[in-house]
């Protein structure tokens, strides 16, 4: 999904530069946090102008914003909604799933910033109402979906915030078979 306030790169060295200030900048944000980072940070890191990056995001917040859209777009196409329909405990392993750590924390930084930054609220807004449509969409099926909906996202925030604190993740196999018990599933094979 595009952004609402994010043109697109129009030529194939417009996109390769946005693409590496966004791989440059999802690993500045997670190393020192939104907050501590300055677009000179990400400028020096990425090797160009502050300007460059103004030639692509209008601000911080918006870069923010289109780091966590793509991350969550390139582990959204390696989900496999069919496997959670059959096996519900595969989805409830990917919220410690570590390969989803540094999304997970830049997640807690964007709530943090939406408080008081229009630009990461209104696209954080954005993000959670096209991710909350997906995943309604893909519960159509069950009663009280939206109570669902927001059990995982509940639990998606929740972890974000432990490991933000740095208490580590449980080991998968005894997470499987505490939540399995808990929600009444199998555990995950």
């Amino acid at each position: 999904m595009t952004s609402a306030f994010a043109d697109p790169p129009i030529t194939p060295k417009a996109a390769a530069t946005r693409a590496r200030l966004l791989e440059v900048a999802a690993a500045v944000f997670i190393e020192h946090g939104y907050a501590a980072v300055s677009l000179r940070d990400i400028a020096k890191a990425a090797e160009v102008t502050k300007g460059a990056i103004y030639g692509h995001f209008r601000s911080k917040g918006q870069l923010l914003v289109e780091v966590i859209r793509t991350q969550l777009a390139e582990r959204d196409a390696r989900f496999d909604m069919d496997a959670v329909a059959e096996q519900p405990m595969t989805a409830f392993i990917q919220f410690i799933n570590p390969d989803s750590r540094d999304l997970r924390l830049l997640q807690i930084d964007a709530a943090a910033a939406a408080r008081h930054d229009p630009d990461v609220a209104a696209g954080v807004q954005e993000i959670f109402a096209a991710r909350s449509a997906w995943i309604l969409d893909s519960l159509s099926h069950l009663d009280h979906s939206e109570v669902l909906l927001y059990v995982i996202n509940a639990l998606s925030s929740g972890v974000g915030v432990q490991e933000a604190h740095g208490r580590p993740a449980p080991d998968p196999d005894v997470w499987s078979q505490v939540v399995a018990r808990a929600f009444g599933l199998r555990a995950a094979p």
